[in-house]
This record gives structure tokens, sequence and C-alpha cells, in this order.
């Protein structure tokens, strides 16, 4: 029984290995067909506002349907949030200096992204429609992260001794400065002339920072 399925496993392994000889005998040559794209979209969340997306695409021939993707952009992401913020600052007018302690509440926060990616398409058939899937890895650069304040409270202070010790803690907002991300999905490609397609992609990103967001993107290549 063991030789019966080694031997099978062997045919199979031959056969696997002749079709992937063939495919990369029958592609042309890495990088030898290359495209850039611009896209425009959004970002959606559940339970959080639709923020916008801007991308430029570059994409290169590895082996037959498959192609390497790069990619950089801007992208808005909204995040809805609940928490409580205490925080304590000092302020001088006319040479007098006061101790503040500040209470507020936070309901949403916002993020401004660059995400630069890494990946691969997979061409499932090239014709006029060009169905295809695709994944990559992300590098996200956060220019800025800010949250939305809907009620609070500010109480001043004679001299730091008499601020409540609560308030001189470390500040708990969340100060993110980059993360990194994998996305999956898929897209069409319609050929509007011999130079010129449009794109339709989406793509689902999870982040380790950031909120998971559904991305839909509708671009023009070259």
């Amino acid at each position: 029984i063991f030789e019966g399925i080694m031997k099978k496993l062997f045919v199979l392994l031959f056969i696997a290995a002749n079709i992937l000889y063939a495919q990369v005998e029958s592609s042309s040559a890495p990088f030898s067909n290359t495209g850039i794209g611009i896209y425009g979209g959004i970002n959606t969340a559940a339970d959080a506002e639709t923020g916008g997306v801007f991308m430029l695409d570059f994409s290169a021939t590895l082996i037959n349907n498959l192609n390497l993707d790069l990619s950089a952009g801007y992208s808005k992401i909204y995040e809805k949030v609940n928490y409580h913020v205490k925080k304590y600052y000092v302020t001088k007018i006319n040479n007098m200096t006061f101790y503040n302690a500040e209470d507020f509440d936070v309901n949403k926060r916002s993020y401004d992204v660059i995400p630069l990616s890494a990946g691969l398409q997979y061409m499932l058939l090239r014709d006029t429609f060009t169905p295809y899937i695709l994944a990559n890895v992300s590098y996200n650069i956060i220019l800025e992260n800010k949250g939305y304040i809907i009620t609070g409270m500010t109480r001043a202070y004679p001299s730091e001794n008499d601020v409540p010790p609560e308030y001189k803690a470390v500040r708990n907002e969340e100060e993110l400065n980059s993360s990194t991300g994998i996305s999956a999905g898929f897209g069409v490609n319609y050929k509007l002339s011999s130079k010129i397609d449009l794109d339709f992609r989406y793509l689902y990103k999870t982040d380790s920072e950031l909120i998971d967001t559904h991305q839909f993107l509708l671009g023009i290549r070259i």
C-alpha cells in the first residue's frame, strides 16, 4: 500500500513540475510588462465614518499571469471610540502661571496615513474583462491622529501641588506613528483601449494598530 501511495505521489509531483515548467517557459521575461495606475476611493468600517483614499500603483510581470504589485498613497481612516482622558498642562497669562487639570470624553478618532505596500496580483484570465485576486503587506506611516471631544471640563489651580495626582500621570491618549498591515481582495480590469485600462478593486485591510477596513478603489491604468 505504501509503495502504491509513493508511486501516485511521485506521478503527481512529476505532473505538477511539468505544468509549472511549461508555464514558466510560455511566460514573458520578468518585468517585460509593466503598468502604472492612479486610483481614488473610500475606506469603510463598521460603525465608523467613511474616509477617502488616493493611491499610485506600479505592477510588473513576474511569470505568466503573476504580477508584482507596489503601491503608495494617502488614506483617511475614522474610528469610533469611547474613552475618558485626564490631562495636565501649564499656561501663562500676563505673567501669571496657571496649573490646569482637564477632563474630556472622546467618541471618535481620525488617522492620516501613508501606506507603502508590496504584494502579488494573479490574473485569472486575460481578456477585455480581466478578473484578478491580489494580496499585499504594508508599512503605514501615520502623519496625524486626533480625537474628537464631545464633553470636557477644565479646572485651574494656583500651584502645581494643588493639582490632583491622577492628572499628572502619563496622558492616556493614543499617539501612533506607524503600523503594519495585511490586505487581500479581488478586482476587475476593463480594457478601454490598447493602452488604457479601467480598474476596480476591493481590499479587506487588517492592521496591527488601526481598525480593519473595507477599501473600494477605481482607477485608470496605462
